[in-house]
């Protein structure tokens, strides 16, 4: 008899996966193995970003973000590096941002450019985000993202101010623009409702997992 003990969102996915916890600290690092019923259609890289959401010892909902960092395809097992983000804060200002860690697809492409590339969200917030891509752009670039939300596509005028390699892949952080406080607002909005419909629909997911004899 075999718990599906724990949900997995990635990119690739419609849906959450089921999943179960064969070893390791979810705070840290720690393998999974996909169910039975979830394995068609899950291409899963190294360096991939995930959103986990499980039950607690006291049954409260978490949610975090993590990283493929290993895998066993033959087992469907899969090695996961928890790694929530931290809060922003640009130097002109004091306020932070929370971010919420995700894992999404989108497209970048430069301002002056109708060239787009694909890219993985890791993680967002109305000031921001973390992306992932495997091609190369600069400091300061001005660009335009494409974010895909559920059903939806949602552009935004960003500047990449952060720029790293990891799992061979470009890592940039993103700074988005805002032409005034009203589209800001409308941003975080869009995020605010996606974030409460992912959260939900996390849950439920885990919910419905059940014992598999």
């Amino acid at each position: 008899m075999e718990k599906l003990n724990l949900v997995l969102r990635h990119y690739n996915k419609v849906k959450p996966m089921h999943c179960t916890i064969v070893s390791g600290d979810t705070q840290k690092v720690f393998t999974v193995k996909i169910g039975e019923d979830e394995k068609n259609g899950a291409e899963i890289l190294k360096g991939d970003p995930v959103l986990i959401g499980f039950l607690n010892s006291d049954e409260s909902f978490y949610l975090s973000g993590g990283n493929i960092v290993g895998a066993i395809p033959k087992e469907e097992e899969y090695i996961i590096h928890a790694n929530n983000p931290q809060n922003i804060a640009f130097e002109t200002e004091r306020r932070q941002y929370e971010r919420f860690p995700t894992s999404l697809t989108g497209e970048i492409k430069l301002v002056n450019s109708s060239k787009r590339e694909p890219i993985c969200i890791k993680d967002f917030s109305y000031a921001g985000m973390c992306i992932y891509s495997k091609d190369e752009f600069n400091k300061d670039d001005e660009v335009e993202i494409s974010a895909f939300l559920s059903n939806s596509v949602i552009k935004y005028d960003a500047t990449i101010v952060r720029k790293t390699v990891n799992f061979g892949r470009c890592e940039y952080g993103i700074q988005l623009m805002h032409r005034d406080k009203n589209s800001m607002y409308a941003t975080q909005n869009q995020l605010t409702s996606f974030i409460l419909s992912e959260k939900e629909i996390m849950y439920r997911h885990l919910l419905s997992a059940s014992f598999k004899f």
